[in-house]
């Protein structure tokens, strides 16, 4: 499947996610929208980068971040 993220962006993920307890389930890019103070209109933050699924295998949970790749 082809990729929207360049090598580089690819290898900007990685560090940010650290390897030995955590294992990258899925990256896709995207961009932050919030439901707030309003929770009927949803706004755009200006926020937009490379979220990451991830499995924190020491703790046995998954989390999601944002990583900035611009």
């Amino acid at each position: 499947m082809p990729s929207v993220l360049s090598d580089n962006d690819k290898e900007t993920v990685k560090r940010t996610v650290p390897k030995p307890t955590n294992k990258i389930q899925a990256v896709a890019v995207a961009r932050l929208y919030v439901a707030y103070p309003d929770r009927q209109r949803w706004s755009y933050t200006g926020l937009q980068g490379a979220v990451v699924l991830a499995n924190d295998l020491v703790g046995n949970t998954y989390w999601i971040k944002m990583v900035d790749v611009s």
